[in-house]
């Protein structure tokens, strides 16, 4: 009899046990796992592409071969090949709001990384929910699709299929080598691998309970600076419609490298790892890890800009922006109040103020430093000057020439500091946002009541806009467009309200550079 009972009880269990989500995508089950108690269904580390590993290596990517008729997708796969720049980032900032360095694992890396990761509340074909695919941010040489803050079972919850991708980053994919063949792409092998993911999403996203014709890209950093780029890129037309770009900087938007400038750096790498004659061959051949380290030793400050290579971009995308070549594609840009604050040393000093106003970006430094020394705090005065001239006006000027132009576009500023003093040690820092976006708040960062109302409105805002192409809703306070005469700014912080735009006489100088200077540069042909 207690037999009998046993094997009743264990029948019931397993009638009360949820089978785990499925989906048919290119001839595959994707076997997927439920979180936040069966309400999203998630599939991660999902491949859209063949691994780009040895004769792949700095190639385009491959449509996926390797199929299986089953395939588990409950885990994350490892990231792309990279220093872990990001990751002691994460346990820098663990330990600064008192916890450990190890509340952060390792990170796995590998050059077989082109994968992406899913959430969704149907797996409904005709749903038709909005599509939000994150691209996230690193400097195009680090970071990985799911960082801590980046997983999407939160906001799926709101009614849209989140996505985030991984793409190549640094030597492969933000490099070239003169034997490549035009025939094929020959350089911004990460921006190819977004063009691949945002196919696949084209392709499989109704499977997933997704509208592949509402598709927003939103991301941070380098992820926005990539997805204003890919706006001017011919071959990703019609594979998004909306895009949300987070402390986007200047970087990649205004010095773009040349195709001879990518090639000039594999060949010094070359002859580091081998001579003159080594081939590119024999080069794809060779250990990832041990290329990786030459590189980052050789070229440990270069940024990884796109290249201007003749394919995916004819020129800078700030000819692009100035030409107001803009698509159809409705944008949400905005910055952190305090983007450099946290990467200049507590000791700095006016003297320091002084040197680095001479080497601002497009701001002439002398009326520069005029408008901030009345700073008390030396260290907000230089915080003050480069995230306007790296970030705070140029998204001004982006969103601008956008409504001129007769698009749509909103700009925020975001202002919110965590109430400790860890929080006021940071201020709003670069990246401080995406915590909010995706409701997913580290457990040592000192979260209230004001954090998640305002993680309620933001989540609403970034939704309302991927589901509509407009961030309005009854439900929060009126954002209203980035368009002349008043420019106005929606501020994200204690409370939310619409404001004149921050920093008006750091971006009045930066206009009034650009009005005398962008002609003359213009003129100038880009080098072969």
């Amino acid at each position: 009899m207690r037999h009998a009972v046993i094997a009743l009880t264990v029948l019931a269990l397993i009638g009360c046990t949820k089978a785990p989500p499925t989906a048919m995508v290119n001839g595959e089950t994707l076997i997927g796992k439920y979180v936040e108690d069966g309400k999203i269904a998630a599939f991660l580390g999902v491949p859209f592409a063949e691994p780009p590993v040895g004769a792949l290596r700095w190639r385009a990517p491959q449509p996926l071969r390797s199929k299986l008729d089953r395939r588990g997708v409950t885990e994350f796969a490892p990231a792309c090949m990279q220093t872990m720049r990001i990751l002691d980032w994460y346990r820098y900032m663990a330990e600064l709001f008192g916890d450990s360095a190890d509340y952060y694992d390792d990170l796995d890396v590998s050059e077989d990384c082109l994968y992406l990761n899913l959430w969704t509340a149907t797996l409904d074909k005709d749903a038709g929910l909005p599509v939000m695919v994150w691209i996230h941010g690193g400097s195009n040489r680090s970071g990985w699709s799911y960082e801590p803050n980046y997983h999407g079972h939160d906001l799926a919850q709101r009614g849209v299929v989140v996505v985030s991708i991984a793409y190549r980053q640094g030597l492969f994919g933000f490099s070239s080598h003169a034997e490549m063949s035009p025939a094929e792409p020959v350089a911004n092998f990460g921006y190819w691998d977004i063009i691949a993911s945002l196919q696949w999403i084209q392709q499989n996203i109704a499977e997933f309970g997704g509208d592949p014709n509402r598709v927003t890209l939103f991301g941070e950093s380098a992820g926005a600076q990539n997805i204003l780029a890919l706006m001017f890129a011919k071959p990703a037309n019609g594979l998004f419609h909306r895009a949300i770009a987070e402390s986007v900087a200047g970087y990649g938007m205004v010095r773009m490298s040349t195709l001879r400038q990518e090639q000039q750096r594999i060949a010094e790498l070359a002859n580091i790892v081998g001579d003159a004659s080594t081939t590119l061959a024999e080069l794809r051949m060779l250990p990832a890890d041990m290329l990786l380290k030459h590189y980052e030793e050789a070229f440990a400050d270069y940024y990884h800009s796109p290249a201007v290579d003749g394919q995916l971009f004819s020129q800078r995308v700030w000819d692009s922006i100035q030409a107001d070549d803009f698509p159809n594609v409705q944008l949400i840009i905005g910055t952190n109040d305090h983007e450099f604050y946290d990467d200049l040393p507590d000791d700095t000093t006016w003297e320091d103020v002084s040197e680095r106003s001479k080497t601002l970006w497009h701001l002439d430094g002398d009326q520069a430093m005029a408008i901030v020394e009345g700073e008390p705090d030396p260290q907000r005065a230089l915080d003050r000057l480069i995230t306007a001239s790296r970030y705070v006006c140029k998204s001004q000027h982006v969103a601008a020439r956008m409504t001129a132009a007769g698009n749509d576009a909103w700009m925020y500023h975001f202002t919110r500091v965590r109430e400790d003093e860890a929080g006021a040690e940071v201020g709003a820092f670069h990246g401080a946002e995406y915590a909010y976006v995706f409701g997913v708040h580290d457990d040592y960062m000192t979260t209230t009541e004001t954090d998640l109302a305002l993680e309620e409105t933001m989540q609403r805002y970034w939704v309302q806009f991927a589901t509509t192409g407009d961030p309005n809703s009854p439900d929060t306070p009126t954002w209203p467009r980035f368009a002349a005469p008043d420019y106005p700014v929606q501020e994200l912080g204690d409370t939310v309200f619409a404001k004149a735009a921050p920093e008006p006489e750091l971006c009045a100088l930066f206009e009034a550079w650009h009005a005398e200077n962008y002609a003359r540069d213009a003129a100038v042909p880009t080098p072969k």
